[in-house]
């Protein structure tokens, strides 16, 4: 359940036409619709780079650093047409610099540059993130429970699975209200047991 498929991404989607806050995965990337790039995933790449002991692969990851990181400031801070000017310039001489290298380097502006179109969705589209940090820290503890948990092991594991989707629904939900999930699940038991239907409100 936990592998990425075109097939599983169609059935997750359904009819959505939104805008598609992604990494670089190739079936996110064949979104026919508006997608921006999630910036964060770049901004770990570049820094791997940065950190490097080989001088180009950290001199190039430096200069994405920075560059992705203004960008990502830009979300808070729009750019004046003169700042905006100033980055893209900086932008296309870091890909034009490396763009045939065959390290590491090379690789990672091919990328930026075939990504260029979405890396800019958030600039003009009114409530787009730059990055999908906010959907990975809603799902952190999900994927840290089935790494711990190994998933579900029992014999009707498609009814496991949809416990643990609902059990854990209940619980983001409850955290971003501020409840807390024990009392809502006790008070949810005592409604069914007395032929109730639960305050989910």
């Amino acid at each position: 359940h936990g592998k990425r498929s075109k097939e599983a991404f169609k059935q997750l989607i359904g009819q959505w036409e939104g805008i598609l806050v992604s990494d670089g995965y190739g079936v996110y990337k064949k979104w026919v619709n508006s997608r921006q790039t999630c910036l964060s995933h770049l901004i770990r790449r570049a820094k791997e780079l940065a950190e490097s002991s080989n001088p180009e692969l950290s001199k190039c990851g430096e200069w994405a650093l920075r560059e992705l990181r203004t960008l990502v400031h830009m979300a808070r801070v729009p750019p004046s047409a003169g700042q905006w000017s100033a980055f893209y310039a900086r932008l296309c001489r870091l890909i034009a610099l490396y763009c045939e290298s065959k390290s590491e380097a090379g690789e990672f502006v091919r990328r930026l540059e075939e990504e260029m179109e979405p890396f800019f969705a958030f600039l003009v589209e009114e409530g787009v993130e730059p990055t999908n940090n906010l959907a990975e820290r809603t799902i952190r503890f999900r994927v840290l429970w089935r790494k711990r948990s190994q998933g579900t092991r029992s014999d009707r594991s498609d009814k496991g699975c949809r416990w643990v989707e609902l059990i854990l629904s209940l619980r983001h939900t409850c955290r971003l209200q501020c409840r807390s999930t024990f009392n809502v699940f006790v008070d949810a038991f005592s409604a069914y047991f007395k032929g109730q239907k639960p305050d989910l409100e």
